[in-house]
């Protein structure tokens, strides 16, 4: 039987194209195998797949870019599409190793179950390189939200979240004030650490996720097709200024990833049981992560909402919510591509169905059916996930801006002095970027 061969690669641990269907499947394995079954039935096609994902591996040159590169190099077409970890895929793209997804007939990213959002966010020049939508779940898994302690809410006698979102008072100002409510020593030992009570857990990644809550990117794309630095104003500056303000008080937030005594990183061995304790022992009333987080706590006797990012203030229009880069992949084509128009028509299928069968399997099967513990949490989702936000000065990590905004709690350097050091590499990177798309767009 003829076959479409997909490879599977990333920093997450994630293969939305493969599944047995067996009797102990999940909702969202045996939406996929049924997906790969409507395939195998109405184009007499098998969607075979290599999944090469693995911690770590997607850092811009790492395994996905070094397969479909050496392909590009030989000559050889061995995949007819890629799921590639964001680092990789950019780098992939600005390098004309993948085709734009506009020009493949058959494929129309106008359709509803091609994320829009991508659409707006990604286009470079007027050209796709890269996208997502129902064909996968892994950009809903990892979508920055919050999680709360509804319990903790009651007994601390704080006003309601969802009311607060409701009434358009979910800004930084109100979250800042819920979170110093609480905190204390319990042990009595004078220091903050893995055994006491706070008002926020956290990590570093959200020391870039809050741009996007706040309306900003490190870089953006004009009217033009060309990216922009967008990193620094007098708004971003607010913005870093009163979230600092919240996360570096050691008295109310906690990070599992820093330690507050000794000033670094915390051994990544206890990252995922810190976390988990504190949370499920109710000692933390937000939880800073992404969506697949509710996940850890679905069998927990813990009473937990979900929530958006705040926004900066009552007159930002839109709330905004990143798409972890680390942990997302993306849709590509490979430029050695034989049969770009079978590609088309099968990508196109596997998105249609997605819709009809992968994303209901995960939303409401999976997250709402399993995961959620409250109907308000449900439209919560619905607004983080109609206002993802996808970050091209994070994917292709001009100036290095991402991983000195993920350094700042140990570094707590301040956003001017960050931006000015990197400023000239950032324009510089941005400049050999854009002419580099410039010509691998030119039109004969």
């Amino acid at each position: 039987m003829p076959a479409i061969s997909i490879l599977v690669s990333g920093n997450f641990a994630r293969n939305d194209f493969e599944a047995d269907g067996g009797t102990d499947s999940t909702a969202v394995e045996l939406a996929i195998y049924r997906r790969n079954q409507v395939i195998k039935e109405k184009y007499g096609v098998e969607i075979l797949n290599e999944d090469i994902t693995k911690f770590g591996s997607a850092t811009g040159s790492g395994a996905g870019f070094i397969k479909i590169y050496n392909d590009y190099m030989a000559g050889e077409s061995n995949y007819d599409a890629a799921m590639i970890g964001t680092y990789d895929v950019a780098t992939l793209a600005y390098s004309g190793y993948i085709h734009d997804l506009n020009e493949i007939q058959h494929l129309d990213l106008t359709k509803s179950w091609w994320d829009q959002k991508a659409n707006r966010d990604l286009a470079i020049r007027g050209k796709m390189f890269y996208t997502t939508g129902d064909i996968s779940v892994v950009d809903n898994m990892v979508t920055h939200a919050i999680l709360f302690n509804k319990d903790m809410i009651k007994s601390y006698n704080l006003d309601n979240p969802y009311a607060l979102v409701e009434d358009n008072n979910w800004t930084l100002e109100t979250f800042g004030s819920l979170v110093k409510a609480v905190g204390q020593d319990l042990d009595n030992n004078g220091i903050y650490n893995e055994n006491d009570l706070y008002g926020l857990l956290t990590w570093n990644d959200p020391m870039t996720a809050v741009l996007a809550a706040g309306g900003e990117k490190i870089c953006s794309i004009d009217a033009d097709g060309r990216l922009n630095l967008t990193l620094y104003n007098e708004r971003v500056v607010n913005l870093y200024e009163a979230f600092e303000n919240i996360v570096f008080d050691q008295a109310h937030a906690y990070n599992y990833q820093y330690d507050n005594v000794e000033g670094k990183a915390t051994p990544s061995a206890v990252w995922n049981t810190n976390r988990d304790t504190i949370f499920n022992e109710n000692r933390a009333l937000f939880y800073l992560n992404t969506v697949t987080t509710a996940e850890r706590h679905r069998d927990s006797e813990l009473d937990f909402g979900i929530l958006p990012y705040p926004k900066y203030d009552r007159e930002q229009a839109d709330y905004g919510h990143n798409v972890s880069a680390y942990h997302c992949q993306f849709l590509c084509v490979p430029e050695m591509n034989t049969d770009l128009a079978r590609a088309g028509i099968i990508l196109e299928e596997l998105a249609y169905q997605g819709k009809k069968l992968l994303t209901p399997a995960y939303y409401d099967q999976t997250l709402v059916g399993k995961s959620v513990r409250d109907e308000e949490s449900v439209g919560m989702l619905d607004i983080i996930f109609a206002s993802r936000v996808f970050d091209v000065g994070i994917y292709y990590n001009i100036g290095t801006y991402k991983n000195e905004l993920g350094r700042l709690f140990i570094s707590r350097s301040a956003l001017s002095s960050i931006y000015d050091t990197y400023r000239g590499s950032a324009e510089a990177q941005i400049d050999a970027i854009n002419e580099t798309f410039a010509q691998n767009t030119a039109t004969e």
